[in-house]
């Protein structure tokens, strides 16, 4: 009987991992692009439904996305946070339920520590200066994933100033 209690309380089925979304999970500049190209006018609800609906072109990035399946099949629950407006975003839920159980378009301010420190999470991974400071907030280790250098988002990527783990290798 204590033992099944001692048990439960280590077990990692009840622990989530965040994953920042944009150049974390996955290379999203071709979605950006299109967007920028589709002649919507920039950052209104059609150019988010772009964004979201070209899912197909963004390329998973293969350190982060292969740590998120590995740690998936360990037991722990995937959180994905996406900086990001929800419109036309149920295409990208569905496309990413496969791998996570909770998918959060968090484009307000501190939207993904208020995710972060309401989930049970225990480690966050992230591109941006601002995310791995709102992943401290939320007191969730939280990790420096590299953007693509074909990024063409180069604000708020400071890595290692901020004297976080800077995962090496993970910019692909």
């Amino acid at each position: 009987m204590v033992w099944g209690r001692i048990f439960r309380l280590v077990t990692i089925g009840d622990l989530r991992l965040g994953f920042d979304y944009d150049d974390t999970l996955v290379f999203s500049t071709p979605a950006f692009a299109k967007a920028f190209k589709s002649g919507a006018q920039p950052f209104t609800p059609a150019f988010w439904d772009t964004v979201n609906n070209s899912y197909d072109i963004e390329k998973p990035k293969r350190l982060a996305y292969s740590m998120a399946w590995l740690l998936r099949v360990l037991g722990f629950k995937i959180t994905v946070l996406a900086g990001r407006p929800s419109y036309g975003g149920e295409a990208l839920r569905k496309e990413w339920r496969h791998l996570v159980s909770n998918f959060v378009f968090a484009n307000d301010r501190d939207r993904k520590y208020l995710a972060l420190q309401n989930g049970s999470h225990v480690l966050f991974l992230a591109d941006s200066d601002s995310d791995i400071i709102e992943g401290r907030k939320a007191k969730v280790l939280t990790l420096r994933i590299r953007r693509s250098p074909k990024s063409t988002y180069k604000e708020d990527y400071h890595p290692g100033t901020l004297r976080e783990l800077v995962i090496p290798l993970s910019e692909y």
